[in-house]
């Protein structure tokens, strides 16, 4: 589900909790990083994993 393809914003902020919680149980500190700075810009705009 979360793949290299990337994950658009607006897939982020209606499931933030799913997508932090994922980021937390793989011990991802620079994915959950990404993942706070995009729900601070709110841009529409894809990240890359």
């Amino acid at each position: 589900m979360y793949s290299a393809m990337g994950i658009c914003t607006s897939t982020v902020l209606q499931k933030n909790a799913t997508v932090i919680n994922f980021a937390q149980s793989r011990d991802s500190i620079d994915f959950s990083c990404t993942v706070m700075e995009i729900q601070n810009t709110g841009h529409s705009q894809c990240i890359r994993l």
